[in-house]
């Protein structure tokens, strides 16, 4: 399997288009002050072993965009502070990142997933017995690979024999082909906790928000009935809030929709969002 396969694969698996993925300059990644936080020696002693070895990260973070800091941090790190902190103190140049547009809610979904997902602490300092680090899995085993690797290096200056080396080939790829299934499992995992964001009326046309509601099982009648709520409040001199959308579903109101009732706007809410920034 190629890169470029490989690349549409984890694309498939996440069933999200991440804004982009792939490596970042480490100073465009800004540390929240929550995450200036220390980190266990025996931590630290993995990360630099990794960073030190491989001069980027094995596993990219998990990051979303930002204006939040200074004009060189375009992304804020979700996932993986302890790595970015150390990866800034050692001077490594460029860090793997999976971007994505992520609210605070999600952000912080998002972390704690990972970190019970990964099998410690919050805070990062008291490590579960039996600790897995996906990075520290990859890293042992890819040692055996590059072992294996200047084995065949090796015993191809003193042994021609051409069916040997290829059956050590064989295996090395095979090896390789065994952590690409386990990157792209992650990648499923990424699906779970990071769920696309709904979709924003306040800049959605009428095409986008019919198939929205359409998609989430809405009656055309309810369809038609939300459209005309929205576009009431989205017009001049109106503001469309869920407050105010939930009045044009009351009795008796005078911003009241036809048809337009409280199990629409339910609906409404449940599969969009209203979001002014």
């Amino acid at each position: 399997m190629d890169s470029s396969e490989r690349r549409a694969r984890i694309r498939a698996n996440l069933g999200i288009e991440p804004i982009s993925h792939g490596q970042v300059y480490t100073f465009q990644i800004a540390i929240s002050a929550l995450e200036q936080q220390n980190i266990s020696l025996e931590r630290r002693q993995l990360i630099e072993e990794t960073l030190t070895q491989h001069k980027s990260n094995l596993i990219p973070l998990i990051v979303r965009r930002t204006e939040a800091y200074s004009e060189e941090e375009e992304y804020e790190v979700v996932y993986g502070a302890d790595w970015c902190l150390v990866a800034k103190e050692l001077d490594i140049e460029k860090l793997w990142v999976w971007v994505f547009d992520m609210n605070d809610e999600q952000a912080a979904a998002a972390k704690d997933e990972m970190q019970q997902l990964l099998g410690y602490s919050i805070d990062g300092e008291n490590s579960v017995k039996g600790e897995t680090d996906i990075s520290s899995l990859i890293d042992q085993k890819l040692k055996p690979i590059y072992t294996k690797i200047n084995q065949l290096l090796s015993n191809s200056l003193a042994n021609t024999e051409k069916s040997d080396s290829e059956g050590k080939l064989r295996a090395i790829e095979s090896r390789l082909e065994n952590i690409s299934s386990a990157l792209e499992t992650l990648t499923v995992l990424v699906k779970e906790i990071v769920p696309p964001l709904k979709l924003n009326l306040v800049i959605a046309n009428e095409e986008e928000i019919k198939s929205a509601l359409e998609e989430g099982g809405a009656t055309k009648n309810q369809i038609n009935a939300a459209w005309e709520a929205i576009k009431y409040w989205k017009q001049s001199g109106k503001v469309l809030t869920w407050q105010n959308l939930k009045k044009s579903s009351e009795s008796g109101s005078e911003h009241k929709i036809k048809n337009f009732a409280k199990a629409t706007y339910e609906k409404v809410k449940k599969f969009t969002d209203i979001r002014n920034s």
